[in-house]
């Protein structure tokens, strides 16, 4: 039976969303590091400014341009600029391309835009579409298109305007190009949404609100991946330690840490992995499965680290 982590690698568009501040660029860039060390050629987009990716590759300050560039083997990366995309889109279906470049930079044609909701999440789309079907002699050009998706609102927006698209607009290029654009959202052997989330109350209400959204979108719903899980305390009955601890004086541990010390450290530990372990099980009970686990890492932007975890739990049981 293939793995979690194989079966997402088949695929070719996963889109990584969740609640702001649950570190989904990270699992998502962890993501690609996985997929470009088996020698897939991944690209993991960016859709939101200011751009994050390219310094956790290490790359530093990287120039947003039309075509993903390659910051390690086999891995390269693209932020999405909506008003670059449109142009490129109007150049590649009109023959004059200064005379798209002239009116895109024209300010009242860039207020008319902003008076049209959704166009930069349809044309973001779009550039995501015109990527997953490039093809390079007979093969497609990139094996795996990663999306940093907008946070869980926004980001429920951005997947719902191909619907909203299709449903009030009934001929003409918008509607057969926007089709492109929702079979391949709607494709489960091509596209899979992965929500990540925190073991706490809110992120996992707006994670499993989400799953149902999404659904009802009509795209399917990879592995939640729940991020950010701290280590039990790793000491055999800490409430019978807590209890022997309570019954020594505060000085009694000097020159070692005060006992008060020790008691609410280890308080805190027990009841922050009781309170992960609730919500862990009230996504498995909602989900219908287990959500795989990532560790709290100190060093929330080490996606080496990150993606090491992340293979461990992708293909093993969760």
């Amino acid at each position: 039976m293939a793995s979690e982590l194989t079966n997402l690698l088949e695929r070719r568009l996963l889109i990584v969303t969740g609640k702001g501040g649950v570190g989904k660029t990270s699992v998502a860039t962890a993501l690609a590091r996985l997929a470009a060390g088996r020698g897939l050629d991944t690209v993991i987009v960016e859709v939101t400014d200011p751009p994050a990716v390219p310094a956790l590759l290490g790359a530093g300050a990287v120039e947003t341009q039309r075509e993903p560039r390659e910051l390690a083997p086999h891995l390269f990366w693209l932020r999405i600029d909506p008003l670059d995309a449109l142009s490129e889109y109007l150049e590649l279906q009109l023959p004059v391309a200064g005379v798209v470049r002239r009116v895109v930079r024209n300010s009242g044609f860039r207020r008319l835009l902003e008076a049209a909701p959704g166009w930069r999440e349809l044309i973001t789309l779009g550039k995501l579409w015109y990527l997953e079907s490039r093809v390079d002699a007979e093969r497609p050009r990139w094996d795996l298109l990663i999306v940093d998706a907008p946070a869980t609102g926004h980001g429920l927006s951005f997947l719902s305007v191909p619907t909203v698209v299709t449903d009030t607009v009934h001929l003409g290029p918008l509607r057969r190009h926007t089709e492109w654009v929702q079979q391949l959202l709607r494709d489960p052997a091509r596209t899979l949404v992965l929500p990540v989330t925190l073991p706490e109350e809110l992120p996992v209400k707006e994670t499993l609100e989400l799953r149902e959204r999404v659904r009802g979108l009509g795209l399917r719903v990879g592995p939640l991946i729940a991020n950010g899980v701290e280590p039990a305390p790793g000491i055999d009955e800490p409430e019978r330690v807590l209890e022997a601890l309570a019954a020594l004086p505060d000085d009694a541990a000097a020159p070692l840490p005060p006992v008060r010390e020790l008691r609410e450290v280890l308080d805190h530990s027990v009841r922050r992995a009781a309170l992960q372990r609730h919500f862990l099980a009230q996504l498995r009970e909602d989900h219908g499965e287990p959500a795989f686990e990532l560790p709290l890492l100190p060093e929330g932007g080490d996606t080496e680290r990150l993606a090491e975890a992340l293979e461990r739990a992708l293909e093993g049981p969760p």
